[in-house]
Order: structure tokens, then C-alpha cells, then sequence
């Protein structure tokens, strides 16, 4: 093995490097202003709180002797805003940084990127800029990786971008909601963790002993579906899959007594976060709140959260999380239990296709039957979880009970209309369906629901039906 040096270093000694350089095969400088924005406010939230040391990352360097040169192997992104960031902070001309961008992407990005951070620094620090990039200097660091071989810089890039074992999105997330826990000790930052990692791997053998399959990734799952989509859905827009792209969604602002409003948007949660404090110390035990689940919500659900809420960091967000794991948890997971019983039944029998005269769960129910795991079908028992998720939440057991059915055969309709149904259709079709739930401000504005589906009835041609058990076809199209 070729000789690797590794050291923590001031950024200082990074951007004062004079060999530096963006080697041909570096992809374009692609950071957009929510990766930016976020760098920007990391740095200044470490400022105001007199933190003497930063952790920026780490950058790995390909000391190319034969050009005499320290490579950029990983790294370019938040180097290449540094220097940004100096440019805008002392008027600099970006090029006296030396390096050479090989993309004409690079350079529309570094002129969006650089309007973006003069307008930030006016708006945050207009008369300290040279303060803030001070503290960049002296105080933010790197990891600095230099490795005279190319190919083990590469592997070690790899390692580091965990390409051998890509992470999941939302795991991005856990770190920096941490991170966010400034007032927060220790012993809650952990258990925060421990509850994150618990819903990686919910164990379902305890209620499905026959051929169970083991533990179930809780989070995966609601990220990708019930949380995220619903999120996007209800803002009227198609909702695909959630990637690493889409995390700054699951990022918000931080509410607490060092971090009172900056705008008027954000009032809202200030209230919402003063107002739980004396509801926690004064009220709580004798002012009750309504409770999703009639027989009662317990610990883990919070009373205050909604799916569409504003992001509030730290362990607000952990709380947001936790109530929705809970909630999932009911409702599809723990299929034998009394909560819920009528609607999981329907669920169990049309959404998953298992057939059961006596009402009694198989095993290994949680797993779509037959023509169930066929990808249309998945597809739409993904958006009517999504939307009875919502309606729950909004309305409650009461609200779930008198609608489950009709959303369901509105949903379904699309599985007799069409000889095949695509992701991208179902991630384009459910914008009326959401808002309906989310303008109502009463139970009874939801028969909504019952008119819409007499004329999607009435509009879509319902002859096409394949390898589909008659008894659901007759309740699609009957409600019988």
C-alpha cells in the first residue's frame, strides 16, 4: 500500500493550496442553493454559539507528482463554495483560487451559487461579512486526506460516498437533527438513536410466527411513502420516489429560546413550542387533548404534530418522527390487535388479498397475496395508505371508519379502468383527493369523496378487469 497522510487542517490550509486542482475527471461543480444555504447556516449556527472548532468533512487529495499537482478527488463541491464564499465576503476575483472547472455546468452553477451567497451574507451578516469568513478560516476544518496512489484515493472515495453499501435518504437525516439538539444532554441525543435505530428494525415475528420474514424497516417506509409523498402530494404535485435530493424537505428551522422567530411564518411553532412547555409543566393531566385512536394514543404519539407541518430541527423532529412510526405501526403492522380491527380486516381482504370467511389473520398477512404484489397494485395500496394515513391523522378513528371504503373504491377504480397501471400515473393522480382532506374543516365536508367517486364511475370505462376475484370487482364497483 502507497503512502496515505491524514490530518485535521483550518480551511485556511486548504484554500491557500497553490497546486490545487480539479483534475479532467471530476464530474461539474453541481451544488444547488439548498446544499449551500444549508453549509452557510451550519457555519454561522456554530459561530453564534462560540463553538472554537467545526467540522466541516473531509477532502481527499491525489498528490499527482507527474503534475505536479494535489488532485481533488472528493470534496470539489465544498471547496468550490468556500471559495465562493470568500469571493462574496471580500470581493475577491474566484479565479485567484487557481483552479480550472472542465464543465461549462460548473461555471452557470458557481454564478447562481455565488448571487445566492452575496444575497445570504447580506440578509445575515451585512456588516460582518469578513467576520463570518474569519471564522471559516481559523475556526472550520477538514480532514484532509492526501493518498499518492490514484486507484486507492478512488477506493477510499468510494468508502467514503458509501457506494459499496449506499445509505438509505433519510438516514442523512438523523445526524443532523442531532446535531440540531443544542439544549438537549446527552442521554436525550441517545435515546433520540436508539428510537431512530429500533424503527429501522421492528421485529414482527412476535405477531406473525409462521413463516415471518423477519425485521421491517419502519422509516424506509414511511419516508418513502406515507410521510414524503403524502408531504408532496397535498402541496398539489406529483410525487415520485424519495431520494437523497429530496431530504432538505425533512429540514426546517429551529425553535427554542436561543432560536426565538426570524420570520413570520415561523410563528406558529414558536407558539406551538412555549405553549407545550406549559402544557407539559402546568396543564397536562388536567386540560386533555383529542386523541387520534378512541381508546387513547399513549406516550408515543404526539398530539401536537401534523404530516404537513412545518420542520422544526432537533427533537421536535424526532417527536414528528416517533408519532408516525406509532401510528404506522397500528395501522398496518399490527394487524391482530383490537385498534383499528374493522378497518385492518378490509385492508387485510382487498388491499393484500388474503381470503379469511372467519376474520382471523393469517400469520404472515403483512405480505400482498397473489395478484396483490403486482406492481399496479402496489403502487395504488401505497396511495391509499398515504391518504387514509392523512385522513387519520386529521380526523382521527372517527374520520377512518366512515370513509376507509369509499376512498378505497375511488382509489381502486384505476385498477378496472386500465390494463395496466403505472408509477407515474398513480405519482400524477392523487392532487384533488389530498386537498380534499386538507381543506376540510369538518368530517362532513368529506362526502366530497362519495361525489367524486359517482363520477369518476360515470367518466372512466370499467370493462377492463384481469385475474382480479370477483368479490372485489363487485365492491369497486358496487361498494358490495
Amino acid at each position: 500500500m502507497s503512502e496515505i497522510n491524514a490530518s485535521i487542517v483550518k480551511v485556511e490550509n486548504i484554500l491557500s493550496l497553490k497546486n490545487l486542482r480539479i483534475p479532467e475527471y471530476q464530474r461539474p461543480y453541481r451544488w444547488e442553493t439548498e446544499n449551500v444555504r444549508q453549509l452557510l447556516e451550519d457555519i454561522l449556527t456554530s459561530k453564534t454559539f462560540g463553538k472554537k472548532q467545526y467540522r466541516i468533512g473531509s477532502v481527499i487529495l491525489h498528490d499527482n507528482n507527474a503534475e505536479n499537482s494535489l488532485d481533488l478527488v472528493d470534496g470539489q463541491q465544498r471547496i468550490t463554495t468556500l471559495f465562493l464564499i470568500k469571493k462574496a465576503c471580500y470581493k475577491e476575483d474566484i479565479l485567484s483560487c487557481n483552479l480550472r472547472y472542465n464543465h461549462m455546468d460548473s461555471y452557470n452553477n458557481i454564478k447562481s451559487n455565488y448571487a445566492y451567497i452575496d444575497s445570504w451574507l447580506d440578509e445575515n451578516c451585512k456588516e460582518n461579512r469578513t467576520d463570518y469568513f474569519k471564522y471559516i478560516n481559523e475556526s472550520c476544518e477538514f480532514v484532509k486526506i492526501v493518498v499518492s496512489d490514484l486507484s486507492e484515493a478512488f477506493q477510499m472515495f468510494d468508502s467514503q460516498n458509501g457506494r459499496g453499501k449506499e445509505l438509505e435518504a433519510y438516514n442523512l437525516l438523523k445526524a443532523y437533527h442531532i446535531r440540531a439538539m443544542e439544549l438537549n444532554g446527552q442521554d436525550e441525543k441517545i435515546k433520540c438513536d436508539k428510537q431512530w435505530e429500533v424503527s429501522t428494525m421492528y421485529d414482527i415475528t412476535p405477531s406473525m410466527v409462521k413463516d415471518a420474514k423477519g425485521n421491517i424497516d419502519i422509516l424506509k417506509q414511511l419516508f418513502n411513502e406515507q410521510i414524503y409523498r403524502s408531504r408532496i402530494w397535498s402541496k398539489k404535485e406529483a410525487a415520485y420516489k424519495f431520494t437523497k435530493k429530496e431530504i432538505h424537505e425533512f429540514k426546517g428551522f429551529s425553535i427554542d429560546k436561543n432560536h426565538l422567530a426570524q420570520y413570520p411564518y415561523q410563528n406558529p411553532q414558536l407558539l406551538q413550542y412555549l405553549t407545550s412547555k406549559f402544557y407539559k409543566n402546568v396543564l397536562e393531566g388536567t386540560v386533555s387533548t383529542q386523541t387520534r385512536f378512541i381508546s387513547g394514543d399513549g406516550e408515543n404519539i404526539n398530539p401536537f404534530v401534523s404530516i404537513n407541518q412545518n420542520i422544526v430541527n432537533g427533537k421536535p423532529f424526532f417527536e414528528y418522527i416517533e408519532t408516525y412510526v406509532e401510528i404506522y405501526k397500528r395501522m398496518f403492522l399490527e394487524l391482530g390487535s383490537f385498534q383499528l380491527s374493522e378497518f385492518k380486516s378490509f385492508f387485510y381482504k382487498y388491499c393484500l388479498h388474503y381470503e379469511d370467511d372467519k376474520g382471523q389473520f393469517d400469520d404472515h398477512a403483512f405480505y400482498p397475496k397473489k395478484n396483490a404484489r403486482r406492481n399496479g397494485d402496489t403502487y395504488l395500496r401505497e396511495l391509499y395508505k398515504s391518504l387514509i394515513f392523512v385522513l387519520f391523522d386529521k380526523f382521527g378513528e372517527k374520520g377512518l371508519n366512515k370513509y376507509y371504503k369509499v376512498i378505497y373504491r375511488l382509489i381502486y377504480l384505476n385498477r378496472l379502468a386500465y390494463k395496466q397501471v403505472k408509477y407515474n400515473k398513480v405519482a400524477e393522480l392523487p392532487h384533488e383527493y389530498f386537498n380534499i382532506i386538507i381543506q376540510a374543516k369538518e368530517l362532513a365536508e368529506l362526502v366530497r369523496f362519495q361525489q367524486l367517486l359517482e363520477k369518476e364511475k360515470e367518466n372512466k370505462n370499467l370493462d377492463y378487469f384481469s385475474n382480479i376475484d370477483q368479490s372485489v370487482i363487485n365492491f369497486i364497483k358496487e361498494g358490495k
